[in-house]
């Protein structure tokens, strides 16, 4: 089978890139022809479809005189959809699979995808479908008013980084693409979680084009260490909506030592905190391959504290591969990978006070963390294991294809 990888970006960039690379790595290893698209980047691995990738204008760094242009290839581009088409039309894939293409590649690609009767999935890896700003924060606080199809809410709340330009194209672009039934053309939308899936039930597509798709791991990349360290680990991004902040506030009430491994916006910020408080927290910087995994492997357990709507995290699925318990916020679909007992805890997001008790309540419980280090372990093998999402992603793949080929012979 021939499949299409439709992302906004084709280097690790984040959780949504890490997904799209394990899934391309297993269809590759199953036997399968990988065809990725995304806009050029200096950042990108190499592809072989990579002479068709289009030219994206950033607005950010737009001239004046192209700032409209600009915004309104955010809403809807047609020289990618130009570039998608002869990308179609050339290397003629099975099955077109879009991750994130909200902002650079836009809806252009699953117009191309229609006028060739060449099915397309997507995986919904954030709030972007029933949220213009996509975070489902307003003001820094989890907000789900936009669910009902009123997006006019994040321009009069800025609710995209706070700018008032950025918000309103945003703004318009969520109206377009629903309006416009953009997204109708989607066979069916792949929900890492159920809580992102029923967010989209509620926005008012039909049940039969969601399917719950759970994030996963190759149990066998993973070594677990399931002695308990001498430390918590905070591995993930760090920006507001991650709650790294309420994090570090927490941990300073507890004493306890923490290593915190990532980059994001506040990089800065976190460090500036941090400064005269080496002894109480360690800033590891961006970490990868045996580095993360030794960091992993040495903690006590780690912390996901999370103050959006949590899809599927996967540094709390790469801790449970690692033998290691998770304490998180209890919002978006954080409950249904950290079992209250079973693989961590659970507490309320942005609570310092919660997340202090919580963390000494389970520093001093060693035997418990061993026992919900191996519990986590057990459910990447049964229940997140990349074998079981390949298999489920495959049967999606046949169903979307036959359901085409036979609309297209009636």
């Amino acid at each position: 089978m021939k499949i299409a990888l439709v992302n906004n970006y084709y280097y690790l960039r984040g959780g949504s890139e890490r997904v799209l690379f394990d899934d391309q790595r297993a269809l590759l290893a199953a036997g399968h022809e990988v065809l990725p698209f995304t806009p050029r980047d200096d950042n990108n691995q190499a592809a072989s479809s990579q002479s068709f990738f289009p030219l994206v204008t950033n607005p950010a760094t737009a001239r004046r005189t192209g700032l409209m242009k600009a915004a309104l290839d955010v809403v809807y581009s047609p020289s990618v959809g130009r570039s998608f088409g002869q990308f179609l039309d050339v290397l003629r894939p099975d099955v077109v699979h879009c991750h994130n293409i909200y902002g650079r590649l836009t809806t252009a690609v699953l117009d191309e995808a229609k006028r060739r009767d060449i099915p397309a999935v997507l995986t919904v890896h954030d709030q972007k479908l029933v949220c213009p700003a996509y975070l489902g924060l307003r003001d820094g606080k989890p907000c789900q008013l936009c669910r009902d199809g009123g997006y006019w809410r994040c321009a009069r709340w800025k609710c995209h980084k706070h700018s008032r330009s950025g918000s309103i194209v945003y703004t318009v672009e969520s109206y377009f693409n629903r309006l416009g039934g953009k997204y109708d053309t989607v066979a069916r939308f792949l929900c890492p979680s159920r809580f992102i899936q029923s967010a989209l039930l509620e926005s008012g597509i039909p049940p039969e084009r969601t399917i719950y798709h759970p994030n996963a791991l190759s149990p066998d990349e993973y070594t677990p260490g399931y002695k308990v360290g001498d430390y918590v680990l905070y591995a993930g991004r760090l920006s507001v909506e991650k709650g790294i902040m309420t994090a570090l506030r927490a941990m300073e009430r507890t004493g306890i030592p923490l290593r915190v491994a990532g980059t994001g916006p506040l990089d800065a910020a976190v460090r500036e905190w941090v400064a005269g408080r080496e002894t109480l927290v360690r800033m590891e910087g961006y970490c990868s391959g045996e580095q993360l995994a030794d960091l992993y492997r040495k903690a006590a357990f780690t912390l996901v504290p999370s103050e959006w709507y949590e899809n599927a995290s996967m540094s709390a699925l790469e801790s449970f591969a690692y033998g290691k318990p998770v304490l998180a916020s209890r919002i978006g679909g954080n409950p249904e990978l950290v079992v209250e007992g079973w693989s961590g805890h659970l507490f309320s997001p942005g609570n310092v006070d919660e997340l202090a008790a919580a963390v000494c309540s389970m520093w001093e419980n060693h035997e418990e963390l061993t026992t919900m280090g191996k519990q986590a372990r057990s459910l990447i093998e049964r229940e997140f294991s990349q074998e079981n999402r390949l298999s489920r992603m495959l049967e999606v793949y046949r169903d979307v294809c036959s359901s085409s080929t036979a609309s297209s012979t009636s």
